[in-house]
Formats: C-alpha cells, structure tokens, sequence
C-alpha cells in the first residue's frame, strides 16, 4: 500500500518546492522513482526475512519512509535482530550493486548519473540514518532486543536523547525534514508507546 503522503513527501524531498522548469521536474522524477525503489528494497528486506520466520508480511509507504508489519510473526529475539537488520542490510546490498555498476559500465551522464548518486545517497546515508539506536528505526529496535524487555525504558531514554541532540542539529544545519522526523521519533521514545497490530520493521 502507498499513501498519498509518501509520493509528495518524495517530490518535496526531490525540490519539488523550487522546480521551475521542465529539467527541474525530470530530476525530481528520477529522485522520487530512486527513492520509492530504494525504500522498497529496504522493506522488502524485513518481509523476506519476517517471511523466513513464519509471518505474513504487508509493506506500506507513508510520508516519513516506509513500514513492514508481519501479523503472525513470534519471533525469539535473535530472530527480531535479524529482521530489523535485514531492511538496512538489503538498502546496503543495492547501493553496493550501483556502485560496482557504476565501476565497471562506461561513464554515466545526464540523468543516470544523477540517479546513480541519488541511490548511493539514499542506500548509504539513509541507511545509516536508519541503523540509529532511535526507535522506531531499525538501530533503536536492535537496540531494544540486545538490551531485553527489561530496559526498554534505558532504550527509550537513549533513543529519546539522541533525538533531541539530532534534531537541534538538524535545526541548525537547515536539514527542516530531518529535525521535524527526528522531533517525532523523540515524542515516541519519551511516550513509549507501543505500536498496535503486530510486530512492526521500519
């Protein structure tokens, strides 16, 4: 499932907000199709591995990124470490895959150039993003399982931390998007909510 959100968070992120011109749009459609594919990627990492385990996944693409939720999934928390590395673990294979590509085909231009710096941006960087001890991301559910259901609190209170530290940064930087999504990912930590329905992969 898509919502709409993902798709204008996608032209946003892309510049959507500055295109003037039809080159302008080209290169946020090669941003928005690099970034739905690289986030698929990424879920389609935590459903083949959920799968693995006995779940029956379902993807969704939301404004913030993507969700992989895996009703019927009872995993050991070894099992949920794999799952929550398999997302970021399929991002880094597909970066690494444009890299060689990029390496061993004659020199890109124009637009596949574009694309292909786009997609090492998003598979590498977004996934170390991603690989952040914050829940909801991948880094802060790791986290959660290595410190066992004891300490979700000393999870929630390292997630909830760095956040804040994250996003004041962001807010200096000029990074708007990241400060507001890392505004929100503390709001989860310091309320420790869990998510309904099911055992949920960013």
């Amino acid at each position: 499932m898509i919502e709409g959100w993902f798709w204008l968070s996608a032209v946003l992120l892309g510049g959507g907000y500055t295109a003037h011109n039809p080159k302008d749009w080209m290169l946020v459609g090669v941003w928005t199709a690099v970034m739905f594919v690289s986030i698929l990627v990424h879920e389609f990492g935590h459903a083949l591995v959920g799968s693995h385990f006995g779940a029956h996944p379902a993807i969704k693409l939301h404004g913030f990124g993507g969700l992989t939720f895996l009703p019927g999934g009872h995993f050991s928390r070894a099992q949920s470490i794999g799952v929550s590395a398999a997302g970021p673990a399929a991002g880094l294979l597909l970066g690494l895959i444009v890299l060689l590509l990029a390496k061993v085909l004659p020199p890109p231009s124009g637009l596949v150039s574009f694309a292909i710096i786009q997609a090492l941006y998003i598979n590498f960087f977004w996934t170390f993003i991603n690989l952040l001890p914050i829940q909801p991301l991948d880094g802060g559910q790791i986290l959660r399982e290595l410190l066992g259901p004891r300490r979700v609190r000393v999870t929630a209170l390292i997630g909830g931390v760095l956040a804040v530290l994250l996003c004041l940064w962001s807010l200096r930087v000029g990074r708007v998007y990241m400060a507001l999504m890392l505004a929100l990912f503390a709001f989860y930590n310091f309320r420790q909510e869990p998510v309904a329905g099911g055992v949920v992969k960013e």
